[in-house]
């Protein structure tokens, strides 16, 4: 396939902590570099670029990472000596960066399975608002609306997707959504034929090149920071449909009952069920800190939690890490947990690869994606096995999967034990 053109690897990133009480912090806060940046990864594909802005907030410096509508605020910085820290909201992630010549120059390091480090060039300049190319085209095409898309692995494996993109000139945003779940907020631009996406937000590092040919046919190819790639290609299709989540993974024949013991954040180990869980409904959700529609999924449970514990809502976090080790894997989920201020139990319940989901937990059949959430009902029946979670990016799937889990819910609340 043909290479796509992309800009030069211009610009990378961010920004920095800072010491909140020091007596020096009002010096260090004026040697930062505060302002916008175009940041650019550096993937076999080309120059991945996302919005930076580097800012000041009641006396610290904290970043935000932009895509599309998107602005992912990352207070954990560190900024010493020219030099710039920043550990990934609720992502065991970091970025490390030095002030060059006015740039900052460095690299994102990703955290990958089995406890792999992988780390991405990174460069950030200083005011440039564009995303891909500093000047707009005179003629881009139409990108705009609903796609029905297959994905193509190396082996040949095959996975079907649905882009839905939104066109104003030649800026175009959206998301791909997925049987699993969605690629999260995605913004680039439109270039005569050819298409230019992109996404970082401290998670995922995705970029999408496609070209349009005459016969309404939109192919390209997909790259992400963690080294995959894939090609694809499909045409409009308003009427494009996914699997159904609730479908997709159930429990073993003959089984309605979920059972573990696992260890808590602090080693302590939790069973389920417990006393506690006797009469109450129960959501049993499987993720990890790495994975970012965990991290929406979580949004939503905190919520929906808040809302209904009082009338017997219970809600216990599975976490499967890219690291055996159990100090490492608390860590990555303690961070995920502050993230998100939750109160409920996480639990280190194993690693992403080996099938360990199915070792940990045999009761389950046809296991995919992350998150599966499971609901169990006043009696200890597993009611409902959902497959992955389309997060807000996604608009109406969104609102409409969380108005079907909620009606779900207050259904079984309603029920007697």
């Amino acid at each position: 396939m043909a290479r796509f053109p992309l800009p030069a690897a211009a610009i990378l990133l961010i920004a920095a902590v800072f010491a909140a009480c020091s007596g020096d912090a009002p010096a260090s806060l004026h040697a930062a570099p505060i302002g916008q940046y175009r940041a650019v990864l550096t993937v076999a594909g080309g120059d991945l670029p996302f919005g930076l802005e580097l800012a000041s907030e009641q006396g610290r410096l904290v970043a935000y990472l932009e895509n599309g509508p998107e602005r992912v605020r990352a207070p954990d910085l560190q900024w010493l000596d020219g030099q710039l820290t920043i550990r990934m909201p609720g992502y065991s992630h970091r970025l490390e960066a030095r002030l060059v010549d006015g740039r900052l120059e460095g690299q994102v390091t990703f955290l990958r399975p089995r406890g792999v480090m992988r780390s991405v060039r990174l460069v950030a300049m200083p005011g440039q608002p564009f995303r891909f190319f500093p000047e707009p085209p005179a003629a881009p095409r139409d990108f705009s609306g609903r796609w029905a898309l297959v994905f193509r692995d190396a082996s040949g494996k095959e996975g079907r997707a649905i882009a839905e993109l939104t066109q104003n000139g030649h800026q175009v945003q959206g998301t791909v959504l997925r049987a699993t779940g969605d690629d999260r907020y995605i913004a680039g631009e439109a270039r005569g034929d050819t298409l230019f996406l992109s996404r970082f937000d401290g998670g995922s590092a995705y970029l999408y090149l496609g070209r349009l040919a005459a016969d309404g046919t939109l192919s390209g190819e997909f790259h992400t920071g963690g080294g995959a790639f894939e090609t694809w290609s499909g045409r409009r299709d308003a009427a494009a449909r996914l699997e159904d989540p609730t479908r997709m993974a159930g429990l073993k024949p003959g089984i309605d009952t979920l059972e573990f013991a696992f260890p808590d954040l602090d080693g302590t180990v939790q069973r389920f069920p417990a006393p506690r869980h006797a009469g109450k409904v129960v959501i049993v959700t499987i993720g990890g800190s790495w994975c970012p529609n965990c991290h929406d999924e979580a949004v939503f449970l905190r919520e929906l939690l808040a809302t209904r514990r009082e009338r017997g809502l219970e809600v216990v976090q599975l976490m499967f890490e890219y690291t055996p080790e159990f100090a490492s894997a608390a860590a990555a989920a303690r961070g995920f947990a502050e993230k998100f201020a939750i109160d409920y139990p996480v639990l280190i319940a194993g690693v992403t690869h080996d099938g360990d989901v199915l070792k940990k937990l045999p009761q389950l059949a046809g296991f995919q994606a992350y998150p599966t959430t499971l609901v169990i009902d006043r009696r200890g029946k597993v009611r409902r096995v959902h497959t992955g979670f389309s997060g807000p990016a996604t608009g109406q799937h969104y609102v409409k999967q969380n108005q079907e889990m909620t009606e779900l819910i207050d259904h079984l609340l309603a029920e007697t034990g």
